[in-house]
Order: C-alpha cells, then structure tokens, then sequence
C-alpha cells in the first residue's frame, strides 16, 4: 500500500559537481518541514539499485527522487518503468541534459521547491534496450567514443568543457562509417560519423523540440545520421540545432520510429546512453511509450 508523502532519495555521491552532503542535508530539511517521510540511499559500486528501489516500492514509497547526473536519473528511472511512482529530479551531474530539456530547475533549491510543489507531472517515453531503459538518448560513434575517453574527475571538474577539450583531441579521427539500419521494419544503410536515437535531447538545450517537433512524452522518437567528416562540418551541424533550423541540412539525416531500431556497423563499436557505455554493435532499441511519471515545472 502507498503511503502519501513518504520519499526515497537515491543519491549518486560521485556525480557531478555538487556536494552530496549537502544535497542530502537539504533535501532532509526541506522534505521533513513539509511532513513528509523519508529515506536515503547512497548509490555504490555493483549493487543491484533496481532491487532496492523495488523493496522500498513494497514498503509504500510515494515518491523516489534521485539526485545525479543523467546516468543516474535513467538507472533509476528503469525500476520505476509499470509501477506508477513518480520520479523527481535533483540535477545534480555534469550536463544534466534530461533536466535542461524539462525545465527543471538546476539550482539545488529551487529544485527540491519543485517536488514539494506546486508541479506537473508528465508521461515520459524511454528507450529499452535489455533490462534497462534510457530517458535521453542512444548513440554511436562521436558521442561514444567521447564519453568513453572523458575521465570521470575531467567531467567533474570541468563540466561540458571536458567533451569539448576531447572532442578537440579527436578531431582528427572523425570519419564516415558504414551502417545498417532497421527502423520499424524498413532497411537503411548509411554512411555517418554519429548515430543517435533521440527521444528528448542531443546536448540538452531544448534542441530538439525546435528541430524537429519530437517531444519527449509523444510516443516517437527521432534517429539523427550525422555526417560531418570533420569537425568544422560538425560545428556548423551544431549551430543549426541550437538555433532551432527545421529544415534539413545536408550534414544529417532523419527518421522518425516509433517501435524498434537496429543498428549493425561494419565492424563492432561502443555504444552509449544517457552519458554512459552500455555495449557495443550490433543492437536492437525498442521504443517504450509513457513509461515513467517525471514530475516538472507547473505548465503555463
């Protein structure tokens, strides 16, 4: 049985910039002088957070929040996929690209405002691949190589400007791959220097809901072929999204799935999600609709 404002904070100590003493001491001050019922769960290394989200589920938790970047958010986002429990965000990683493109707040206080309320809570599609699920994004290529060459402590110390300094060191190692994909039954096969299945972001500066008008809560998702050899090519392909451009431009290619994605490369990349490395190619992603309740700012 649920009990009413009864929370469990899911707090990733190694995440990000912020303090995690102090997000966890606030979040109990300001939780507990709103009446509410709380817990606390400090992320480590191989354990199976999944299960522990799961039995504090069985013990009547209204409310999970978790406090990371957007590795984190996913994580804990999987265990709460069919269970009706809402998700607060805490951002606290180093882009924090989820939370950009909801507009929840990133200031550790106004953030904790919101999931007290007032708030709006919406149907958030994910990305499955097996026994996980991703909120944000799938790609390989660039993004992959970048994130498995970033230094945890360069993220942490340097935020953003850490994939940029990499992104600079691998400049001269962009190149077009061969790729084969099934999208929603239909075969492609394109050269690219990134494949990304994107649901709600690619950097996360609300990009996408001006580029394409695909939403994260509509059911769909976008796969965005990149092909920009070199890095001028990918600066401007950057630009663009960031402005806002709809039309096509001759640096990418677009299609819209709203089941399944397969992706086979020539020869067995990485691929990552959210911020993290998940595997390598080949791999099959299916698109799961409304599959975890995310509480956001109070609609205008």
């Amino acid at each position: 049985m649920i009990n009413p404002k009864t929370a469990l904070l899911v707090l990733n100590p190694v995440s990000g910039v912020k303090s995690s003493v102090i997000v966890r001491d606030r979040f109990e001050t300001v939780f507990q002088n709103a009446g509410w019922s709380i817990e606390v769960h400090i992320t480590a290394p191989k354990e199976s957070l999944a299960e522990i989200i799961r039995q504090s589920i069985s013990n009547g938790i209204s409310l999970v929040v978790a406090a990371g970047g957007d590795g984190t958010v996913s994580e804990v986002a999987s265990a709460l996929v069919g269970t009706g429990i809402p998700l607060g965000i805490i951002p606290a990683g180093t882009g924090n690209a989820l939370a950009h493109n909801l507009g929840i707040p990133l200031a550790l206080e106004d953030a904790l405002k919101l999931l007290i309320g007032p708030n709006h809570r919406i149907l958030l599609d994910a990305l499955a691949f097996p026994h996980r699920y991703y909120l944000l994004n799938v790609g390989v290529g660039l993004s992959a190589s970048l994130i498995k060459s970033t230094p945890r402590e360069h993220k942490r110390r340097f935020g953003y400007l850490a994939y940029v300094w990499h992104l600079l060191a691998q400049a001269s190692g962009l190149r077009l791959r061969r790729y084969r994909l099934n999208i929603d039954g239909k075969q492609y096969r394109i050269w690219a220097s990134e494949l990304m299945v994107v649901n709600s972001s690619i950097i996360g500066l609300g990009e996408l809901k001006a580029f394409s008008e695909i939403n994260a809560d509509d059911g769909k998702v976008e796969v965005l072929a990149i092909r920009a050899p070199t890095i001028f090519g990918l600066a401007r392909i950057a630009l663009r999204f960031m402005l806002g451009y709809r039309q096509k431009g001759p640096g990418y290619i677009t299609y819209t799935a709203a089941k399944s994605i397969t992706i086979h490369s020539r020869k067995s990349e990485v691929v990552q999600a959210d911020g993290e490395i998940i595997g390598r190619t080949p791999i099959e992603i299916h698109v799961c609709p409304a599959a975890v309740e995310i509480i956001i700012p109070p609609r205008q």
